[in-house]
């Protein structure tokens, strides 16, 4: 993909496309519904980033059966394995001496672990394998990659963890991939451009963990890739947030609310209802998650509610690399 920077005629592309402002000639970008809601149906092709696997069940695994009951198509992109959680691979290989610290063939075989605990969890929602892309980035070092280690300037970034540089072969959509930021953006356009969502969902910025903050601005300048080789792309770019100080976790409430102290976006919040149904097979879905569930099942189960909470962002302006970036203060 080009990287030839905005222009006004680019901003004004950019707002249409991006905000989800309603236009005369597509109506996918609201005309059908109202501001504060989102709709889904047999058109729908929703694609969502997840940071790690679980975060796509955790924000959406009710919205994930709505629209698989719908007709539409669903189709996760997992930019990260998982791979450098400690706690979890520990757990996982069995580690129990004070101070002792997990190898990175441990790290590695949590991230293929919480691959295959991914592709089970979305089978639950109905979701086969096929739809279910892992890019395997660093995870614990998305944020990195989007400064210092953008472009061939710089030695690839290696994961402190891992010991890798490079996504494993069979996760590199292209074959000289390394852990430099440029790489990733191309990839995500990539997928952008070929799927061609109806609804992009991704992390918000504010979100309170590196990798889920730093997808936010890889999935923005990526869009920005795929309108400039197609200016007539279109998708409604919606947002959900996963880590935020203790939301979520303040009370036993049933029904999840948005946070208190952030605003909902140029259309307020945006909250879908699960029935009885969808929510037993959404927490069904969770507790495939084992590696997690282990160590963390009740930040998992605190999801598991009535309601699901998502927001649509102000258009983004958003230009890789960064000269600092905003998601530090999350490390």
């Amino acid at each position: 993909m080009p990287r030839v920077r905005d222009t006004a005629a680019l901003i004004l592309t950019v707002f249409v496309v991006l905000a989800g402002v309603p236009t005369h000639d597509d109506r996918r970008l609201g005309a059908r519904a109202e501001p504060s809601s989102l709709a889904v149906g047999a058109d729908t092709r929703l694609l969502i980033f997840a940071p790690h696997p679980d975060d796509e069940v955790l924000a959406a695994g009710g919205l994930i059966q709505q629209v698989r009951e719908a007709g539409g198509t669903v189709h996760v992109v997992y930019l990260t394995s998982g791979d450098s959680y400690t706690d979890s691979a520990r757990f996982e290989a069995h580690i129990t001496a004070e101070g002792a610290r997990p190898k990175p063939s441990d790290y590695r075989a949590l991230g293929h672990q919480r691959e295959k605990e991914a592709r089970a969890a979305l089978r639950t929602l109905g979701v086969g394998a096929w739809s279910l892309t892992f890019l395997g980035f660093p995870n614990g070092g998305l944020n990195r990659l989007t400064t210092t280690y953008w472009s061939e300037r710089h030695p690839a970034f290696r994961s402190p963890y891992t010991r890798q540089a490079r996504p494993a072969l069979a996760e590199r959509i292209n074959t000289d991939t390394e852990y430099r930021g440029e790489n990733l953006t191309v990839e995500l356009a990539e997928i952008i451009g070929d799927f061609k969502p109806t609804i992009t969902l991704v992390p918000r910025p504010e979100d309170q963990h590196a990798d889920h903050c730093a997808t936010w601005f890889f999935v923005a300048d990526a869009l920005h890739d795929v309108v400039r080789v197609n200016r007539r792309f279109r998708t409604d770019l919606v947002t959900y947030i996963v880590h935020y100080n203790n939301w979520g976790f303040q009370d036993e409430d049933p029904i999840l609310k948005p946070p208190d102290d952030l605003d909902g976006g140029v259309s307020g919040w945006i909250v879908r209802s699960l029935s009885d149904s969808e929510l037993t097979a959404k927490r069904h879905a969770l507790n495939k998650f084992k590696s997690q569930m282990d160590v963390m099942g009740w930040f998992l189960d605190g999801f598991a509610r009535r309601t699901e909470v998502f927001s649509r962002p102000a258009p983004p302006d958003v230009t890789l690399p960064l000269r600092t970036s905003v998601c530090d203060e999350f490390e």
